[in-house]
């Protein structure tokens, strides 16, 4: 897959600019607050249909303007792509090859990236919420379907947490038709995720330790809220039933993978709590080396890569191996950085220097 081209009009801080980038590496550099960033979001907003974070459409749109507009070419095996993507004040509208995407969802994982941003520290250091989104996202990105799952399945959450609030006295009866649809839906979220963390242990422990250039041990832990080693629709089930007064008294499902928990562990030792900010640095580069890994091997064909500043503070072995793996990657790279000579690609690299939110 190739980005070829994205154009950009009243996009952030841009007001008309276009780009043809290098299959191979493309370096955007330029000082603080020009627009760097705002480029690689774009990138990544052509191929996912969002952005790298929850927004307002308005924070998308240029100041002083009423709409914003995003133009680009993908190629991939299939051919050449068009996508057009255009916000205005109240909506975002997705064309891909001239047809209107209604339901985005059905398109996703057919453009696959990985980024890697100065705020994925969160994945070690933030929320079971922040650790659950990375799960899903990536299932996502290999198997389409599951977004599906995932998007009913939250529906019907916020559908019965909401009778939950409005009525202490529901009964199991009242609340069956919710529980049966929330027992399919997540026992298959759940599987899915089981499944895939068994994939993510094959290899995080191996890319933590070039990383880093420790011999620390790296372990994860799932820890659900039914038993995974039983039936898990029939677990899901059953727990719905036996939860219903706690539900009742909290306004809120208690049961259910929305509610699961995961843990990374460096040496026995909870990350979360206990992780230096060099030992999560080395932890973040481990997973995202490792989400290319399996994309790559799951879909037969690698993702475009987005680093946005990712050389900043990193240690000497750090940068090596970061490095030495950008060199051995055979696709498409994006780069932001302030000083361009500090990034040591030795392959063909394409420039670009943004000021003020312009081509220059």
């Amino acid at each position: 897959m190739i980005v070829k081209s994205i154009s950009l009009i009243n996009y952030r801080c841009y007001k008309s600019e276009r780009f043809a980038f290098s299959e191979n590496c493309n370096l955007i550099h330029g000082d603080n607050a020009q627009g760097k960033t705002n480029l690689l979001e774009a990138i990544n907003l052509l191929c996912t249909f969002r952005p790298f974070k929850q927004v307002k459409i308005d924070d998308l749109i240029r100041f002083g303007e009423d709409v914003s507009k995003l133009k680009g070419e993908i190629e991939t095996t299939s051919g050449l792509n068009e996508v057009h993507i255009g916000f205005n004040k109240n909506k975002k509208v997705v064309r891909l090859n001239g047809k209107i995407l209604y339901r985005v969802s059905k398109a996703f994982g057919r453009f696959n990236v990985v980024s890697f941003l100065p705020s994925d520290i969160q994945l070690v250091k933030g929320s079971n919420s922040d650790r659950r989104r990375y799960l899903d996202s990536l299932i996502s990105k290999i198997d389409p379907g599951y977004l599906n799952d995932l998007k009913s399945y939250t529906k019907l959450i916020s559908q019965r947490n909401a009778i939950l609030a409005k009525n202490r006295n529901i009964s199991v009866v009242q609340l069956e038709v919710w529980n049966e649809k929330l027992t399919d839906y997540g026992g298959r979220i759940l599987r899915k995720r089981l499944g895939l963390l068994n994939e993510i242990e094959r290899y995080i422990d191996t890319f933590y330790k070039k990383s880093s250039g420790t011999r620390s041990s790296i372990s994860l832990r799932y820890v659900s809220t039914v038993d995974t080693q039983m039936e898990l629709e029939k677990e899901i089930s059953e727990k719905l039933v036996k939860s219903l007064d706690r539900d009742k008294k909290l306004k809120f499902t208690t049961v259910g993978p929305h509610r699961d928990i995961i843990e990374l562990y460096i040496d026995g030792r909870e990350a979360g709590s206990f992780a230096s900010q060099g030992e999560s640095k080395n932890l973040v580069i481990a997973l995202k080396t490792m989400e290319v890994t399996i994309i790559s091997n799951k879909l037969g064909s690698v993702p475009v890569l987005l680093f946005d500043d990712i050389s900043t503070e990193l240690d000497k072995n750090r940068r090596k191996f970061l490095f030495d793996f950008l060199i051995n990657f055979h696709g498409q790279i994006f780069i932001t950085s302030t000083s361009p000579g500090e990034v040591p690609f030795k392959g063909s690299m394409k420039l670009f220097h943004i000021k003020n939110g312009k081509l220059i």
